[in-house]
């Protein structure tokens, strides 16, 4: 019987017109007018460099010389020098002795040490703790320069290396609005700590998308440093090497080791494109749920008169459901990476197995809300639709800037937005090729999967009719 429903349902789906022009006919129209849209622009601009006014503040100077100085803090000698003084002063305090000989390093120094625990902790620590004698080094010399973002900036280059940026030298930010006014900036940057950056430009074009590009992933990769730090703050000598590393590793650069062969800033509104794919499956979903309640269709009322588990039978149409929508996703990323020649960057097989995974969020989402309330399907459509099309805008697919908005203003919504979750997965395999936020995002998609699922069965199973 399950795999009767299985086969019913995947004619079901195959036979509506709808359905397939919504979630297959209608992405390779978008995605078509996408390529089009922004090849031609992206190709013919991509050799001058961008002029672009970058302002800092002390704040954001002394928080990068913390950072450093707590790096280089000798943490091993330190504790020995201190094991030695409070042992001396011990033994003569034992002996009836007078002990006048001062500390390594104050109480209140080690105090405020003791405190640290994570990167706040750090960068709220006042420079001064850092006693000279202990670091390996010095940070008088750091300048505004020296910033991990100024670097990234004078160092990114194009595919024939030229350079991308060109930084302007302006006597204040009253000349720089100025010069952004009369076109001759493409935009200002304000950097007021290592997170804390914000991007002013004056209408939109491609040297704006390029600019918001890089800095979104600049701020995406300070997350995962600060995440680095947070997770073992006492090995100071690892913060200055995973600073420099994780931050200056954008794809914009030579890279390295990264994976992605793709600089083009517009390929995310391509990303966005396939993660709406996978989001609207949930629409089918929602559909095979209505047809088996009794309350909403005279289907769903033979069904739950018969003696067949419901359950099952609700399973059945959930995979056969996602197995259309594996089908569609192919044929999709096939078109986009094949026909327009797309380079979505990383692993080809790697991309293929993120977006089908990544298209059950969707099957499962219909499938939950489909479960929820005893209203119309058209008002959970609604709830639907305002969930893959608001989530698609607030992760950049109508404007592209709009997931950097949000990673400065709500950052934890980025985390939750499925699409902004989606995304985040194809940027990592263009990056890297993977790397811990990949696989944070793909734990993400497990995770909610299985919630999803489990809400949509237990509301299943509480559903009862005491008159139809």
């Amino acid at each position: 019987m399950f795999i009767h429903r299985i086969e019913a349902r995947l004619k079901i789906a195959v036979r509506s017109k709808k359905y397939l022009f919504w979630t297959l006919l209608f992405p390779l129209a978008l995605g078509t007018l996408f390529y089009f849209a922004f090849s031609s622009i992206y190709s013919s601009e991509t050799t001058e460099p961008i002029p672009v006014y970058v302002q800092s503040s002390d704040s954001a100077l002394e928080e990068y010389k913390v950072l450093q100085a707590f790096s280089l803090m000798d943490t091993d000698r330190m504790q020995d020098d201190l094991e030695k003084y409070y042992m001396e002063k011990a033994t003569a305090e034992a002996m009836g002795e007078d002990f006048t000989k001062e500390p390594p390093i104050s109480e209140d120094k080690q105090k405020a040490l003791e405190k640290i625990e994570n990167y706040d902790d750090i960068a709220g620590t006042p420079l001064d703790v850092f006693d000279n004698d202990y670091m390996t080094g010095t940070v008088d010399s750091i300048d505004a320069s020296d910033l991990p973002l100024v670097n990234v900036l004078e160092s990114l280059e194009y595919e024939d290396g030229t350079k991308m940026v060109e930084m302007v030298s302006c006597k204040d930010m009253d000349e720089a609005q100025k010069l952004l006014k009369d076109g001759d900036l493409a935009g200002i940057i304000t950097i007021d700590g290592l997170r804390d950056v914000e991007l002013l430009v004056n209408g939109e074009g491609v040297n704006h998308s390029i600019l918001s590009s890089i800095i979104s992933e600049y701020l995406l990769q300070v997350d995962l440093t600060i995440d680095q730090i947070n997770e073992k703050p006492e090995k100071s000598e690892d913060i200055d090497s995973a600073i420099d590393n994780t931050t200056f590793n954008l794809d914009y650069i030579q890279v390295h080791n990264a994976d992605g062969d793709t600089k083009d800033p517009f390929i995310t509104y391509f990303y966005n494109l396939i993660a709406m794919v996978c989001l609207m499956g949930s629409m089918a979903s929602l559909s095979s749920v209505v047809n088996t309640q009794a309350n909403q269709e005279a289907t769903g009322l033979r069904i739950d008169v018969s003696p067949v588990n419901k359950s099952l039978l609700e399973l059945a149409d959930l995979v056969a459901i996602t197995l259309i929508q594996f089908v569609i996703i192919i044929i999709t990323l096939t078109y986009l990476i094949f026909g327009l020649k797309l380079k979505f960057g990383g692993s080809i097989p790697l991309i293929y197995l993120t977006s089908i995974l990544s298209s059950t969020v969707g099957t499962t989402l219909g499938f939950m809300v489909g479960h929820i309330g005893s209203f119309k399907q058209e008002l959970k459509e609604v709830i639907l639709m305002a969930i893959f099309l608001g989530g698609g805008f607030m992760s950049g697919l109508m404007y592209g800037d709009m997931k950097m908005i949000m990673e400065n203003k709500c950052p934890l919504f980025n985390r939750l937005n499925p699409a902004s979750v989606i995304t985040d997965a194809f940027i990592s395999l263009n990056l890297y090729g993977g790397g811990k936020n990949y696989y944070r995002s793909l734990m993400y998609i497990f995770i909610v999967d299985i919630i999803m699922l489990v809400v949509g069965l237990m509301l299943s199973r509480r559903k009862s009719y005491k008159s139809l």
